[in-house]
């Protein structure tokens, strides 16, 4: 695994894994990953804090060695739910939560849902779901990922989506696709895909107060810049941030922006409670 020069896998009581530096100094982030990934595709982001942030990274439910959710046809509440599990048992209390892709719809449902716990909210790529389109395109979206993960092995599917994920399609960086591929379960990725299906994030980011920082690569065609314009447009308190010469894995493309703008910023204080 990547990160495990770097940091230490953990598992909650209800069988949920992590990977944590346990560094005792510095800010306090959790790192949510896309669909298409897991906790691995962060190694870099784990070496460059090492001694200077802890950095705790979920396999979300179904991935790598974490148990799936209960139900196949899960909403982003279900993960934030998953993930206050984790959060409690690492003992967090204000931290700032970075998700990616879909996981940036986990990301803003658990910050809908459990505002005092995010201090500072960073999306990037963000995945924003499918779930105000119509049925037919849902099921086309639910079906696609999954059909690929049984048809190809998640070894050729690698080597066949990695180019499209990233920007910086060099070896290392295929290689922690293929790395982070190879941990993706059936059961686990078709729940996500359902997600992504049929959630939106336009169901939770209204009742976020605090600020909102997206972060997208200028080169990304999973989630264009357009859509992250768009998205802007309809909440004021969204600030953007591009990413130059990054497709969708903008924090696997260009490491080092990416962990200055997340990672070198100041905290600001606690979000208020959203209610």
């Amino acid at each position: 695994m990547p990160t495990s020069t770097h940091s230490t896998m953990r598992q909650t009581a209800c069988g949920l894994t992590y990977w944590d530096n346990g560094e005792q100094q510095g800010d306090v982030y959790v790192l949510l990953h896309g669909i298409s990934s897991g906790a691995g595709l962060w190694a870099k982001q784990f070496a460059s804090q090492t001694g200077k942030n802890r950095l705790i990274a979920w396999d979300a439910p179904g991935y790598g060695d974490s148990v799936a959710l209960a139900s196949a046809t899960p909403t982003a509440a279900d993960y934030a739910h998953a993930l206050k599990a984790v959060v409690d048992e690492a003992g967090l209390t204000a931290f700032t939560l970075v998700g990616h892709s879909l996981g940036a719809l986990m990301a803003s449902a658990y910050a809908s849902l459990y505002p005092v716990d995010v201090s500072r909210l960073v999306l990037a790529s963000v995945a924003q779901g499918y779930g105000q389109t119509e049925p037919e395109q849902q099921q086309q979206v639910y079906e696609k990922r999954p059909r690929l993960l049984a048809e190809l092995g998640p070894e050729a599917m690698a080597r066949e989506r990695g180019p499209f994920l990233l920007g910086q399609a060099t070896a290392e960086n295929m290689l922690l696709v293929t790395q982070a591929m190879k941990r993706l379960t059936l059961a686990g990725f078709k729940a996500s895909s359902y997600v992504l299906a049929h959630d939106s994030i336009d169901y939770y980011l209204p009742a976020i107060q605090g600020a909102i920082e997206v972060l997208y690569g200028t080169e990304d065609g999973i989630t264009p810049p357009a859509g992250m314009q768009a998205l802007q447009r309809h909440y004021v308190q969204m600030s953007l941030q591009a990413v130059p010469q990054a497709g969708h894995l903008l924090y696997v493309d260009q490491p080092a922006l990416f962990d200055r703008l997340v990672f070198e910023q100041t905290q600001p204080g606690k979000r208020g409670n959203n209610t």
